[in-house]
C-alpha cells in the first residue's frame, strides 16, 4: 500500500485530495505548512509520494522541496509540485530543488488519479 504526504495551507485541497487517494487505496497524511511537513517526516517513516504546493505560508515549495531532499533518511519519495497553472519559472525552480513532476488544482478524482498514475508505480 502506497503512503503520501499532502501539504498544503488548504484544508480542503488537503481533504480532498486525501479522500480521492484513500480511494486508490493509499494512506495519506496532510501538513499545512513546510514545517508541519517536515516535523511529520523527521518523527514517523517516509512516504512513497509527497504532493507539496508551490506556495506554502511559511516558505517557498522549492525550498521545501529542498528541505525534504536533504533530510538525511536516505530515502528518495516521489515529489510533485502542487500549483494552480502551469508557471514555467515556478516549475523549472520546483524540477532543480528535487520535484519529480506536477499535479495542478483545482483537481478531481479522474484528473488526480492521471496525474499520480505515473508516479505510482515508481513510488513501490
Amino acid at each position: 500500500m502506497h503512503t503520501c504526504l499532502v501539504v498544503d495551507e488548504s484544508e480542503v485541497i488537503r481533504k480532498v485530495a486525501a479522500r480521492i487517494m484513500f480511494q486508490m487505496g493509499m494512506v495519506v497524511d496532510g501538513a499545512e505548512s513546510a514545517d508541519a511537513a517536515l516535523k511529520v517526516l523527521r518523527e514517523g517513516a517516509m512516504p512513497d509520494l509527497i504532493i507539496v504546493a508551490g506556495t506554502l505560508p511559511d516558505q517557498s515549495g522549492e525550498d521545501a522541496v529542498r528541505a525534504i531532499r536533504s533530510l538525511p533518511s536516505g530515502e528518495r519519495p516521489v515529489i510533485l509540485g502542487l500549483l494552480v497553472d502551469e508557471n514555467l519559472g515556478k516549475m523549472t525552480r520546483l524540477k532543480r530543488a528535487g520535484a519529480n513532476g506536477f499535479i495542478y488544482k483545482p483537481f478531481d478524482r479522474e484528473r488526480l488519479a492521471g496525474w499520480l498514475s505515473p508516479y505510482i508505480g515508481a513510488a513501490a
